[in-house]
Parts: structure tokens; C-alpha cells; sequence
């Protein structure tokens, strides 16, 4: 049996980030309106809040 790994404020507020940006770059890239520009900034915008994440210490346990 595995146990669930806790995570702190800060680590709970960058997941929510993370999965928030993911959710707008599928949201986005499923659009009509797709640019080159615009899916260049969603992506970096994603990269920031992953990288957020990996800071705090938090692995694929943690839900990456």
C-alpha cells in the first residue's frame, strides 16, 4: 500500500498553477485562433509554473 505524499501551501498553490496552465494550452491549442506567437507564450507561461514546481521540490509522486 502507498501513502499519499503531503504537500505544503506553496507546493499546493504551484500545482494548482501547473494544472491550471495546462488546462489553458490544451484550451488554446484546440482553438481555431492559433498563432505561432500566441502558442509560444501559453507554452512559456506552462514552462514557468513547471518550473515552479520542480523548485519547490516536487517530483511525479507529487502529481507532475
Amino acid at each position: 500500500m502507498t501513502t499519499k505524499v503531503k504537500l505544503t501551501k506553496d507546493q499546493k498553490k504551484a500545482l494548482a498553477e501547473y494544472e491550471f496552465r495546462l488546462r489553458e494550452e490544451d484550451r488554446y491549442l484546440g482553438s481555431v485562433f492559433v498563432t505561432p506567437q500566441g502558442q509560444r507564450e501559453i507554452e512559456a507561461k506552462t514552462k514557468i509554473a513547471y518550473n515552479r514546481c520542480k523548485a519547490l521540490g516536487m517530483t511525479h509522486e507529487h502529481g507532475l
